[in-house]
């Protein structure tokens, strides 16, 4: 069970990786934004329909999750006006597992073996190394890591009250179903403030990250939230976190990027970690 559990969520990471390039090839990060929230719509009502409504235990999580997932885009979105991909992306996601074990055993919420915490910290460390050192190679001011450091933060949060709801709720399916709804409806606020031509040309322009982008994501953490029914957040957070690899990958291969040493050394870094995790 538990290889099926790790396999899924290998897959999760390879989805996010994918709807994340897509985003990356699209100049309009704003647009391409709002359209894959908002493309989450049609899955979460189905899911919902399908499996039924949260308890009313959970909707504390679910309010609360709904404002950080809003507030971790809205900081992505930012800190990438100030930083480039390569080095804004890395950071943030580095950072969240090592943060989520901290918290996780300090609550004693999971229990992780030495050798878990092992490969957490060798793939979220290789994962913040690569950031800085793309970082200091792209000359970014200050600011961009600042706010890539916030976006971790929100990733650890949001991460950890999204674990702790489902297993309150019982189905991945109906609390980000719920969830989703919630986020959609901030950030459209948002959107309606200060970036309103987005929404005007959605229908025309966001068509495929709405409807690709936008189911790719739903499917990604559905199965993430699935996975922390059975293991450990940190776990889970970090075996997804290997989708900023693959996002190398893909750029390598479809974009032409250059596999440069720092790269290589990542990826080898980060399939240690999890072999060290599968051991523990």
């Amino acid at each position: 069970m538990e290889n099926i559990v790790i396999l899924a969520v290998l897959a999760a990471a390879f989805l996010h990786a994918f709807w994340n390039f897509l985003l990356k090839e699209n100049n309009d990060k704003a647009l391409s934004m709002y359209a894959v929230t908002i493309g989450h719509m049609p899955l979460a009502l189905i899911g919902m329909a399908y499996v039924g409504l949260p308890p009313r235990d959970a909707l504390p999580y679910i309010i609360l999750s709904g404002f950080l997932h809003t507030g971790y885009q809205i900081f992505l979105m930012n800190a990438y006006r100030f930083g480039a991909l390569s080095n804004i992306y890395p950071i943030a996601r580095g950072l969240s597992p090592l943060l989520l074990a901290l918290v996780t055993m300090g609550f004693a919420q999971d229990q992780l073996s030495r050798v878990e915490l092992l490969g957490i910290g060798l793939v979220a460390g290789s994962l913040i190394i690569f950031g800085l050192a793309q970082y200091r190679f792209n000359k970014d001011g200050p600011l961009g890591m600042v706010l890539a450091i916030v976006t971790g933060c929100f990733i650890a949060s949001y991460s950890l009250t999204d674990a702790l709801g489902t297993r309150v709720t019982g189905s991945a399916f109906v609390f980000y179903g719920a969830m989703s709804l919630v986020n959609i409806t901030l950030f459209t606020g948002y959107y309606l403030c200060f970036h309103r031509d987005a929404l005007k040309r959605l229908p025309s322009e966001g068509k495929k990250m709405f409807v690709i982008g936008g189911g790719a994501s739903y499917l990604a953490y559905v199965m993430v939230l699935w996975a922390c029914l059975t293991l450990p957040v940190a776990v889970v957070s970090s075996l997804r976190e290997t989708s900023v690899l693959i996002v190398m990958i893909f750029g390598v291969v479809f974009l032409k990027e250059k596999l440069t040493r720092p790269k290589l050394l990542a990826c080898i870094a980060v399939v240690a970690g999890i072999a060290l995790m599968r051991l523990g």
